[in-house]
């Protein structure tokens, strides 16, 4: 029998990393309602009471989650706010911060972007309202700060274009590597500074119409 000394216990902040690792990946693949707490605990070779004991609920990892994806991006997202002025560059605090995570140190972009999709496409509303609850105060204030740039749009347009620009965002990033097939191999596949480029001056012209720009 090995003696204490040589027996190593696993801290429970690295069960809770590898159940959040796990279910990160698997909510991407497959989605919040198709994932079982067991298919989680199983590849996390873990246990249904290490789920209840870091996050209580299927419902509070699902925000976990999104959590630890969402809220460094938004947190950057008001910190650029504070300095924008017109769409454009609204846009490009909307977007950069999530350019940058899709970009860094070889993140796995398609598995980022698919998490983000399912935010939106949950059918469970319950999870779909806590998800979502993550990005209210974020819309809130680039709803106040576009309305400011855009004099004479409504809430309501700029909620629903504000709307338009973030599954714009998400199909891109999903998408972009697709360009060539789509063009039938007469465009080349965008690098991503080119597709922000391209990306910031269709959202600023989308809500730059209609609305009284000052020159």
């Amino acid at each position: 029998m090995p003696s204490s000394s040589s027996v190593i216990e696993e801290a429970p902040a690295d069960t809770k990393e590898r159940l959040l690792d796990v279910a990160e990946r698997l909510f991407a693949e497959e989605g919040f309602e198709a994932v079982s707490l067991r298919a989680i605990t199983a590849e996390a070779e873990a246990n249904l009471a290490a789920v209840n004991y870091h996050f209580g609920s299927k419902e509070a990892l699902v925000v976990a989650v999104v959590a630890r994806q969402v809220e460094p991006i938004n947190r950057r997202r008001l910190e650029l706010l504070e300095a924008a002025c017109d769409a454009r560059s609204i846009m490009a605090a909307f977007l950069d911060p999530v350019l940058s995570e899709a970009a860094r140190d070889g993140v796995d972009c398609s598995r980022f972007c698919k998490l983000m999709s399912r935010c939106t496409a949950a059918r469970d509303g319950r999870i779909s309202e806590l998800v979502m609850g993550q990005f209210h105060e974020v819309v809130a204030k680039f709803v106040a700060a576009l309305r400011g740039a855009c004099p004479g749009l409504s809430s309501e347009v700029v909620h629903l274009r504000l709307l338009f620009a973030a599954g714009a965002m998400a199909h891109s990033l999903f998408h972009h590597d697709k360009l060539g097939m789509v063009s039938e191999g007469r465009c080349e596949v965008p690098d991503l500074d080119t597709l922000r480029e391209e990306m910031l001056t269709f959202l600023a012209a989308g809500f730059e119409s209609g609305a009284q720009i000052a020159k």
